[in-house]
C-alpha cells in the first residue's frame, strides 16, 4: 500500500514538473461533447472531454475520468473549464459510461454501499468531472459514484433531471465565489444537506 501511494504521488509530481512550462503557455481550453461507445460498458452515448491547446500540442482527457492532465493547471484555467462544463445543465443525452467508482487515488477509500442506478446523463457527467477537477486528491470522499442523491431520504435522483438542474445552482454559486478570489482552495464544497453524491463522507456535507 505504501509503495502504491508513493508511486502515485511520484507520478503526479513528475507530470506537474514536465508540463509546468506547457501549462503556462495554454492557448485555448474547451469542453467538447463526443459520440462514444465503450466496449466494456456497451453503452452507445456521449462523453464530455476537455481539450487543452497550447504551443505545439493538444491534450484531450480520456473517457475514464482520469483527469491527471488537468492537475497542474492554474486555478484560473480550471475555473474556465468548470464554467464551460456548467453549460451542460440541461443536456439529458446518455453518457457512454456506466455507473462505476471512477477515482484514481493513492489513498484508497472503501465506498459503502452500491447504487441502483446503472446509467447517467451528460448533465451528471459534467458535474462529476467538476468534482474531480476541484478535488483531484479526494474524489472518493466527495463522490464515490456518478450518482446524485437526496441527502435526507438517500433516494437516487439520476432520473430526475429537474432536481439535478436544481443542484447545478450550488455549483454555480461556488463558481462565483471562486471567481471572486481567483482561487479554488476549499471553497468548492458541493455536497449539501439537500443534494449530495452517493457515498459521500458525512464530513463533506455543508449547508446549501
Amino acid at each position: 500500500m505504501k509503495n502504491r501511494i508513493f508511486f502515485t504521488l511520484f507520478i503526479i509530481v513528475i507530470l506537474q514538473v514536465i508540463f509546468s512550462d506547457v501549462f503556462a503557455q495554454v492557448r485555448h481550453v474547451k469542453v467538447d461533447k463526443m459520440k462514444c461507445w465503450h466496449e466494456r460498458d456497451k453503452v452507445d452515448g456521449y462523453k464530455l472531454v476537455v481539450i487543452i491547446e497550447y504551443k505545439d500540442t493538444i491534450i484531450t482527457t480520456s473517457e475514464d475520468y482520469d483527469l491527471v492532465q488537468l492537475t497542474g493547471l492554474p486555478d484560473s484555467t480550471k475555473l474556465t473549464i468548470v464554467e464551460q462544463l456548467l453549460k451542460f445543465k440541461n443536456d439529458l443525452s446518455v453518457c457512454c459510461r456506466k455507473v462505476y467508482k471512477y477515482y484514481f487515488e493513492g489513498i484508497e477509500r472503501t465506498c459503502i454501499g452500491k447504487p441502483q442506478s446503472q446509467t447517467f446523463s451528460i448533465q451528471i457527467d459534467a458535474l462529476y468531472m467538476i468534482n474531480k477537477i476541484v478535488h483531484p486528491y479526494g474524489t472518493s470522499m466527495y463522490s464515490c459514484y456518478p450518482v446524485i442523491i437526496d441527502w435526507k431520504s438517500k433516494a437516487e435522483i439520476n432520473n430526475c433531471p429537474d432536481l439535478v438542474a436544481d443542484y447545478y445552482k450550488v455549483y454555480e454559486k461556488r463558481l462565483k465565489e471562486c471567481l471572486r478570489t481567483k482561487m479554488i482552495g476549499d471553497t468548492f464544497q458541493f455536497n449539501t444537506t439537500k443534494y449530495a453524491w452517493f457515498g459521500a463522507d458525512p464530513n463533506t456535507i455543508n449547508e446549501q
